[in-house]
């Protein structure tokens, strides 16, 4: 006989007749995550119904992921990732949506509350809490991962029709040429500090304002044109990495697929938020340290977050190509970056030491009694396999965290330096 997993994952209480969970639910990690959400909102179904990650069906209904991972994207497998604007712009080292959200869900934030992700990345935890309708804020170190965080979440509300009749009477040549005309820029900006808090939106407004051609593509509405503006940022990240390869192209032949494949998906997101009447929240996103964290003590309501792998990948040169065709001056970042400080032989030493503080700054911003949630991979440093689970876990009490767990979660077929990925939830 088979046996259900929804009896376990819900004590009981239900099973498989009348909870249905995704059928690709079947590693550990998963059930045990599906078991965490539901138990937050047991006595509310129907909230749960639209909450949900990990639950196809709840009172015979279709959840909201349902729907929502039914936007496919590039690359996407079953309903965990990709799906929606997550796909948009190839960025190494994303984490699952789905993962997220149910963490989100655990947690039980609410609209009222305030989702943080420290080390934001491309913005899949502001994504899934803007599909949840609660408020998010990102903070990312790296100038290029804020504009294309915020890029990413903006689209969530575009009004497709609309875009969709100036891309019918546009020539998707003549928009590539307007972003290919623009050679890397000679003369680098820095985001000066000590000039006010940059956001995502402010990082554009000078991009477009200073370092932009004039045309007509700068004088479309803001979310179309940095719309238009990730897509060629897309293709420019493609060519750079296939080039020399079999897989090579010309750049304008990746931007006119990725264009394509961008409205599709936009198209689809727009059909799918007014078929479910889902009213996303505008997160948002600040230029910043995880060490020095733009916020006050005990101001959120929860933490979500994957700090960089940056002892195993070098995320300035990954995006190098999308700094240098804006312009930014990033030269001091790899001095400041969270794993990439170091020669060969501190580095290891001075991650810990960053990490230490990145989660003693986690502790400070949290609400007593909020939840952090750390996705954490067991790098290979020197041929050497590290394990800042077990280092984390011993840190915890020490910060004053009075909870502690981690759940392992095995890496199939993932980045070939990483075996296991650890969600550790850590409770104030």
């Amino acid at each position: 006989m088979l046996v259900d997993p929804v009896v376990w994952v819900t004590d009981g209480k239900y099973t498989g007749q009348s909870l249905k969970l995704f059928e690709d639910v079947s590693q550990l990690y998963e059930l045990l995550l599906a078991r965490l959400e539901f138990h937050t909102w047991r006595n509310d179904l129907e909230t749960f119904r639209w909450r949900t990650a990990y639950f196809a069906e709840v009172n015979g209904q279709r959840s909201y992921h349902w729907y929502i991972a039914s936007v496919r994207g590039k690359g996407q497998i079953g309903y965990s990732s990709q799906y929606m604007t997550h796909w948009f712009y190839p960025y190494k080292g994303k984490f699952h949506g789905q993962m997220v959200k149910s963490l989100i869900n655990f947690m039980g934030v609410t609209g009222d509350g305030i989702v943080l992700d420290p080390f934001l990345g491309s913005g899949t935890t502001l994504i899934e809490c803007a599909l949840l309708g609660v408020p998010s804020v990102g903070v990312e170190i790296n100038p290029a991962l804020c504009i294309v965080s915020q890029i990413k979440a903006d689209c969530l509300f575009i009004d497709y029709p609309s875009l969709d009749t100036f891309l019918q009477s546009t020539s998707p040549q003549e928009v590539f040429h307007y972003f290919h005309q623009k050679p890397p820029s000679a003369l680098r900006w820095v985001l000066q500090e000590d000039s006010g808090p940059w956001t995502g939106k402010r990082i554009l407004d000078v991009a477009w304002s200073e370092h932009m051609p004039r045309g007509f593509v700068a004088d479309l509405p803001f979310d179309w044109k940095n719309f238009l503006l990730l897509c060629y940022l897309h293709a420019l990240s493609d060519y750079t990495y296939l080039k020399g390869t079999a897989k090579e192209r010309p750049i304008q032949d990746f931007f006119l697929q990725d264009l394509r494949e961008y409205a599709a998906t936009l198209k689809g997101t727009w059909q799918i938020l007014r078929a479910i009447q889902l009213n996303p929240k505008r997160p948002s996103v600040y230029l910043g340290d995880a060490l020095h964290l733009p916020l006050p003590d005990e101001s959120v309501d929860g933490i979500v977050t994957s700090p960089p792998y940056s002892i195993a990948l070098d995320y300035i040169k990954n995006d190098e190509h999308l700094l240098n065709y804006l312009g930014i001056d990033a030269s001091s970042l790899r001095e400041r970056m969270v794993g990439l400080r170091g020669n060969r032989t501190d580095k290891l030493r001075l991650y810990e030491q960053d990490m230490h503080r990145a989660i003693a700054e986690m502790y400070r911003v949290l609400k007593p009694g909020a939840y952090a949630a750390i996705i954490l991979g067991d790098v290979v440093v020197n041929s050497t396999r590290t394990n800042f689970c077990n280092r984390i876990l011993t840190w915890a009490p020490q910060m004053g965290f009075r909870e502690s767990v981690a759940l392992r979660r095995p890496i199939l077929g993932g980045y070939a330096r990483l075996r296991y990925e650890y969600i550790i939830i850590l409770r104030k």
